[in-house]
């Protein structure tokens, strides 16, 4: 029988032969040594067991300790038949290394990418879009133009001993005119941004065809030549020195040479529905929608900037009229400044009836008659649209209602293919024919018409008023209309006075 001693140095050989093992893994020829050894080790482990049971025979068998016991050694006592379990991580993640079907799997993955690689790309990737500065979220205030970063304010732009050589009056005066010259700056730089981001891009792409790249931009070229004329002006005057003296007769020159104005504007009717039909178009969205997502847009879209004109045409007199009220009554700008708010008093109207001709003829181009009745002459010769809206009938109907310079029209509107169209609700009837009867708060009493609109309510019914036809014999009905509010009902009053020969109101007949 062998000591314990003898178990002991088996053990030592044991635990050498795995550091061995460890070391030798890697070596195909060492491999064979090491099943060899751990085989001996399993049988000789056996061995030094029995020996350590003989030795304790008629002893108190003593509880061993698990920091005692190594870890190398409960894994070596195992059973040969036990299986030992792999952690599932690791087992997968070797047999998809080792698997044979590698480029199977790769295969798979680029079948089961959403990109679709055999569909053309979009033209607009194609187009870089200006890089973000590092500091880009303060690139949203800013403009392309460097003269965007103009101080706020005309104080902020002069000497800090400015309040020494100013008067009180004067600074708020030179505020005004700054405020002027500052806004300009940014309407050219809007502008500039129009051209380079999107009229000439979406052109050079190909994304809209050239009839509907003219009809959305229209003659966005000669308005931009107009303003930067204007601030060219402007940079003159203040190059002479920090303040400005005046600036009506310049405002008067240039107001006098703004017809393409009302040109651009007209052309907004059209250009409206032109965009809206080609926006929804995959490439124009992915293009506007990358431009928009970008931060020199600051978040505006193109239809916003194109816009832009018709609202700074809109405000230059409120802001000439800001100048005046700061400019003391004996200077000499007073009397240019009065005649510049005037022209383009007078510029507006004309932009005002060019716009309202537009808009005629394109809800003209979109009317839809069901019978040959509708078809009345006085809606070809219409001019302009006096007033518009929604205005409910008996049945609770919303009918889309327009009062042209000739004609009444009652339609309900229909969409077909994303386009917008009107289709005539009943006969027109010509302002020549036409009688206006305002009814009072509860005259609406008959009918279906306070079973519709008066449901739940204990007063009667409000904001009526009732159309007719005079003449008998035309093949024309009566409808009685409810306006959305009084302030509507009033507009649609005041616009029946320029064109009907008769309201009857209330308690009595008023002759227009």
């Amino acid at each position: 029988m062998e000591s314990p001693s003898v178990a002991t140095e088996i053990g030592d050989i044991s635990v050498c032969l795995l550091s061995a093992k460890r070391k030798s893994a890697s070596s195909p020829s060492l491999r064979q040594l090491d099943q060899m050894s751990l085989c001996d080790f399993t049988s000789t482990a056996s061995v030094s067991d029995g020996l350590r049971q003989s030795t304790q025979v008629g002893h108190p068998r003593k509880r061993t300790r698990e920091s005692d016991t190594q870890s190398v050694d409960l894994q070596l006592n195992e059973p040969e038949h036990k299986r030992v379990r792999r952690p599932l991580g690791n087992a997968l993640a070797n047999f998809l290394a080792e698997s044979p079907f590698k480029s199977a799997k790769r295969t798979l993955k680029r079948s089961l990418s959403f990109k679709d690689k055999d569909q053309e790309p979009s033209p607009a990737t194609k187009y870089k879009l200006p890089s973000t500065p590092k500091d880009g979220g303060s690139m949203r205030k800013r403009r392309m133009d460097s003269k965007a970063s103009l101080p706020s304010n005309w104080v902020d732009a002069v000497q800090p001993d400015f309040q020494l050589r100013y008067t009180k009056e004067e600074i708020k005066r030179q505020e005004a005119i700054y405020a002027m010259f500052r806004t300009e700056s940014e309407m050219v730089d809007d502008l500039k941004m129009i051209i380079n981001i999107f009229f000439h891009p979406m052109l050079r792409l190909q994304l809209i065809s050239e009839e509907d790249h003219c009809k959305i931009f229209g003659n966005i070229q000669t308005i931009l030549s107009l303003h930067e004329n204007l601030l060219q002006k402007f940079e003159e005057l203040r190059s002479q020195g920090e303040s400005i003296d005046a600036i009506g007769a310049i405002m008067l020159e240039w107001s006098h040479g703004l017809d393409a104005y009302a040109e651009y504007c007209a052309n907004l009717v059209t250009a409206k529905h032109t965009f809206e039909t080609t926006r929804v178009q995959p490439a124009v969205e992915d293009f506007l929608q990358r431009c928009l997502d970008s931060e020199f847009s600051r978040k505006i879209d193109l239809w916003t900037f194109l816009d832009s004109p018709r609202t700074r045409i809109m405000k230059y007199p409120i802001l000439l009229k800001e100048v005046k009220k700061k400019t003391p009554t004996d200077h000499h700008d007073n009397e240019p400044l009065d005649q510049a708010i005037t022209s383009f008093d007078t510029l507006i109207k004309e932009v005002d009836r060019r716009t309202g001709m537009a808009k005629c003829l394109d809800v003209i181009s979109r009317l839809e008659y069901l019978q040959e009745e509708q078809k009345c002459p006085e809606i070809m010769k219409s001019s302009f649209i006096l007033c518009s809206g929604v205005l409910k009938n008996k049945s609770g109907s919303k009918l889309q209602t327009f009062l042209t310079d000739k004609v009444l029209i009652l339609t309900r509107p229909s969409s077909r293919c994303g386009v917008l169209n009107y289709q005539v609700y009943r006969e027109p009837i010509p302002v020549h024919q036409l009688l206006v009867e305002d009814l009072g708060e509860g005259d609406g009493k008959t009918g279906s018409f306070r079973g519709t609109l008066n449901r739940g309510s204990s007063t009667g019914v409000k904001h009526l008023f009732r159309v007719s036809c005079t003449n008998e014999q035309a093949n024309c009905h009566s409808h009685t209309l409810q306006a959305n509010g009084d302030y509507d009902k009033k507009a649609w009053l005041d616009a029946f006075k320029n064109v009907v020969q008769a309201i009857i109101l209330p308690s009595a007949v008023t002759t227009v």
